[in-house]
């Protein structure tokens, strides 16, 4: 097996045990949210392009904001308005029946939120990726999200998650509290990347020569996505031809064979 080559437990790059890595740019984003719950405003979206990590950031933060007096409710990718309100509910502990109406699904989110507001519950609805929420009603209800907290008689933060080709002609953009962009990783940044999850699969010494870690940056547009991707692919390549550390010519030759061109492992 090409991971006893390296001496690793796992693939630290597409294995299962895939966690999230913490970087400079990963870090702020991170602050960015808790902030906006610690301080109790009421609604902030996350932007940014595939596959820069929104989904595991999102999990990190609910992870680092549960506390008593909060409770946290994730819908991830809902393909219908109707989808994204009943995933919510049963985030708070509610039930609602399958094909229930609008309305009704909307006044139970409604009652749900005064609920945890009179037991002096911090509700916190997180929509991670809007993008099958294309039609007409359907952006209604996620823009009637962040109107939820009126009147509701207590804090109430939504937090949305999207891509950047979907914020840049979202008429919905005045309508955020607050907006995080989430912005690919530098090299310096790739290459802390790349050390912190081989050493979760317990490999401490470099895989990769420094300029290896360059092509990964280059080829993946700081990208972690990429990243994984290609690293994975680098280290089977160097298992095979017992060369360690990888090389930048075992980069270029991977994505070669894979028919990729500089910035295509980001997609």
């Amino acid at each position: 097996m090409w991971r006893g080559f390296w001496k690793l437990v796992f693939d630290p790059f597409l294995g299962p045990e895939r966690r999230f890595v913490s970087t400079e740019t990963h870090d702020e984003a991170l602050a960015r949210l808790i902030a906006t719950i610690d301080s109790a405003q009421r609604s902030v979206v996350l932007r940014g392009s595939e596959g820069l990590g929104k989904s595991m950031l999102l999990a990190r933060m609910a992870a680092l904001v549960k506390r008593p007096g909060r409770r946290v409710a994730i819908i991830d990718r809902p393909c219908d308005g109707a989808a994204m309100i009943r995933g919510l509910l049963e985030g708070l502990g509610v039930h609602v029946r399958m094909g229930s109406s609008r309305p009704i699904a909307w006044k139970a989110l409604t009652d749900a939120v005064k609920v945890c507001h009179w037991q002096k519950v911090h509700p916190i609805l997180v929509v991670d990726d809007v993008r099958d929420l294309v039609n007409e009603e359907d952006r209604r209800d996620l823009a009637r999200l962040v109107h939820l907290a009126d009147g509701s008689g207590g804090p109430l933060t939504i937090v949305v998650a999207e891509c950047e080709a979907e914020a840049e002609v979202d008429p919905r953009a005045g309508a955020w509290d607050r907006s995080i962009r989430l912005l690919p990783l530098t090299r310096s940044e790739t290459g802390r990347y790349v050390a912190s999850k081989l050493a979760a699969a317990r490999r401490f010494e470099p895989a990769f020569t420094p300029r290896a870690v360059g092509r990964l940056h280059d080829f993946s547009l700081g990208v972690p996505r990429g990243i994984d991707r290609l690293a994975s692919l680098a280290l089977m390549a160097g298992a095979l031809r017992r060369l360690d550390p990888v090389t930048p010519d075992v980069i270029d030759e991977v994505a070669r064979e894979c028919d990729f061109s500089l910035g295509e492992f980001a997609a």
